[in-house]
């Protein structure tokens, strides 16, 4: 992973955590969804970059705590995207 600074990571965790707080059911995956569709986009006057740049854009952990959508994966759907990107055991 590249270094972004404390400051970004740390903002993650924490929101990470906040999400999680409300709901401690929910998977890696889920909490990470929920992240990623409730954030909102940056804006191109200050990131020239484009959009594919900073990912999502601005994480808004009182939006993800309960979000409309959510993605879940587990176990067998990692081992099916793997497959299907024809990894196998003995290329991982």
């Amino acid at each position: 992973m590249k270094n972004r600074g404390c400051c970004v990571v740390d903002e993650e965790q924490s929101a990470t955590a906040y999400v999680k707080s409300f709901n401690p059911t929910w998977s890696p995956a889920a909490v990470k969804s929920a992240l990623m569709t409730t954030a909102y986009s940056m804006r191109v006057e200050t990131n020239t970059d484009a959009e594919f740049s900073y990912g999502s854009g601005h994480i808004n952990p009182i939006e993800a705590k309960a979000p409309s959508l959510v993605y879940d994966m587990g176990e067998l759907d990692y081992v099916k995207f793997l497959c299907g990107q024809n990894y196998s055991t003995a290329n991982l």
